[in-house]
């Protein structure tokens, strides 16, 4: 059986995952189980593929993808409906907001389940921050007030080496197209309307909470496509903010230092904070559907959930366990009751994933030109025109 998953530990996924995996393959002696770590962009290529190779060697079993993209694998006939394995399968226990994500959108069938979620915030260096404000919550509150917080650290700590106020948390050290959603979302920005009818790239919203996110590398705040391991790193003390998806508590366990966490700065009313995951569904017409179903509700046990979200910065995806997972550290609690509470997902839309695409090409041309000091606020409107395009292409495509 073959699994393909997401690089959720970057370059020490395979090893992290191969150990996890030993009490499964003592449980599962008859499993033949190869593990293939396969980042999003090649994932996203290959789904296209896939429906012609069914059957031949190589082809996944098992596979773990962006919440958002049930949908699309599921209308493209992809994926074996849940119940067949398991009549009973259900999603009462599932974290509500990502219920709607284990669907094939307006059905009640289910296709995927989700393995792990993770929330934006911003998390800081507490004796850093104290050096520039005596109140870094209240400082952090809005966008502008945490590009003047990055300044102050910027000039604070012009002695200190390839400093950079925020570490870039992208594994590409690119800019992250899902990092510049609560910046979009809490000045009122859409990806596309609610009715499908219209894109929403070509809004002043949209452009605005694009250049809130983009000023942190224009502005010198936050390096881009650079060596991640040298520069801007916190636990060096060459940084001192992170905006991240990973909940960055153990990561930090042991340090000198204290690491504090507020939701991401609202850049209009009110923060939002981007809650995503990571589904798991099996590969219409498989061979070894049986033992990829076993493997996935293993991989979803309450237990293997905690497990799991322990060694990759996560939280686990089902209430029960979600809930012993934050009560097991008051830091948790506290630090995440109120981001939770405004955090929201991507829409389950056959688009989203097509759109989503589209707005990481933004992202790299963007991020492309800044590093070779040819970015204008013009340059965006031109790429955002051209994307725009893209996305009214797709939604006239699928609404006919």
């Amino acid at each position: 059986m073959i699994f393909w998953m997401l690089p959720d530990n970057g370059i020490e996924t395979a090893e992290i995952m191969d150990a996890f995996l030993q009490d499964f393959r003592c449980q599962n002696p008859d499993i033949n189980l190869e593990v293939q770590v396969i980042n999003r962009r090649a994932l996203w290529g290959k789904i296209f593929t896939l429906k012609h190779d069914i059957g031949k060697e190589g082809c996944p079993d098992l596979i773990a993808f962006p919440h958002y993209w049930t949908d699309i694998l599921s209308s493209s006939k992809l994926l074996e409906p849940l119940k067949k394995f398991d009549a009973d399968i259900n999603v009462s226990h599932i974290l509500d907001p990502l219920r709607q994500h284990c669907f094939l959108n307006g059905t009640k069938e289910i296709y995927s389940y989700p393995w792990w979620l993770d929330i934006t915030a911003l998390h800081y260096r507490e004796d850093h921050l104290k050096a520039v404000t005596f109140n870094p919550e209240n400082a952090l509150i809005t966008w502008q007030g945490f590009l003047d917080i990055c300044q102050k650290l910027k000039e604070n700590f012009n002695d200190v080496d390839d400093y950079f106020p925020v570490q870039n948390s992208d594994w590409r050290g690119s800019l992250s197209h899902r990092g510049v959603l609560p910046c979009l979302w809490s000045r009122g920005a859409e990806l596309f309307t609610e009715d499908l009818q219209n894109s929403g790239f070509s809004s002043a919203a949209f452009q605005a909470g694009m250049q809130d996110f983009i000023d942190l590398a224009l502005k010198g705040f936050m390096p881009i496509l650079r060596e991640r391991s040298s520069i801007g790193n916190i636990s060096a003390g060459k940084s001192s903010l992170i905006i991240t998806r990973r909940q960055n508590i153990s990561m930090f366990e042991g340090e000198s230092f204290q690491i504090k966490t507020l939701p991401v700065p609202k850049t209009g009313v009110q923060s939002v904070n981007y809650l995503g995951g990571t589904n798991l569904g099996i590969l219409r017409g498989s061979k070894e559907s049986k033992a990829a179903f076993a493997l996935l509700k293993w991989l979803t046990k309450p237990e293997q959930q905690i497990a799991y979200a322990a060694k990759t910065e996560v939280f686990p995806s089902f209430e029960g366990a979600f809930e012993n997972f934050l009560l097991a550290s008051p830091e948790r609690v506290q630090n995440y009751t109120n981001i939770i509470a405004s955090a929201r997902t991507l829409p389950n839309h056959i688009i989203t994933g097509a759109v989503m695409e589209i707005m990481a090409n933004v992202m790299g041309a963007v991020a492309s030109a800044i590093l070779m000091r040819r970015y204008s606020p013009q340059l965006l409107k031109l790429e955002l025109k051209k994307a725009d395009r893209d996305v009214q292409e797709i939604l006239r495509l699928y609404s006919d």
